[in-house]
């Protein structure tokens, strides 16, 4: 029996390594989940009410909607390409009693209409492109939170610092469309 329990040591680590790979190769996103010393900057500069919609592109387990859901807001809405962070958000998810909702989407492809804040942690290529369908698909009003890197050319409503006392440190930003 312990030949089996080492089997799965041995073997675990390198498959785990491998599916990152793999959803590195396919989404060009790293899984980087947002630090959670974070999410108080954030909330302390957003206003979520009972009527808020927000979205998480690229959500991995969904932390940053597991911590807006203290807000109360009216929903809340990740979508994850990787199976593993999706089906682990959605367990999460269903055992706090949530009403999170992780979605194993391209959000590429997803509806964004309906939301009043959409935040995301991406890599500059890959945002870019999203900056593109936010400003054809999602409502005008809407709080884009971007996490690392300004969109070129845009005007933010707002920078925060995540750490001003060191020189670089990471930068959130806050538009509205």
């Amino acid at each position: 029996m312990y030949k089996i329990y080492l089997i799965i040591l041995f073997l675990l680590p390198p498959l785990y390594l491998l599916y990152f790979i793999a959803m590195y190769l396919r989404t060009k996103v790293p899984f980087v989940a947002t630090p959670k010393k974070y999410f108080s900057l954030i909330f302390k500069n957003i206003n979520i009410t009972p009527r808020t919609i927000i979205y998480e592109l690229g959500c991995g387990k969904g932390d940053f909607l597991f911590a807006a859901e203290k807000f109360n807001p009216q929903e809340l809405v990740g979508f994850e390409l990787s199976p593993l962070h999706a089906f682990w958000g959605k367990i999460k998810a269903k055992g706090l009693k949530s009403k999170v909702k992780i979605l194993c989407h391209d959000f590429f492809k997803a509806n964004i209409q309906e939301a009043d804040i959409i935040y995301l942690f991406l890599v500059k290529p890959v945002l870019l492109k999203v900056w593109q369908k936010l400003r054809e698909e999602a409502k005008k009003g809407a709080i884009v939170i971007i996490l690392s890197d300004a969109i070129p050319g845009v005007s933010y409503k707002k920078m925060i610092d995540t750490n001003p006392d060191k020189k670089k440190s990471s930068k959130i930003y806050i538009y509205q469309l």
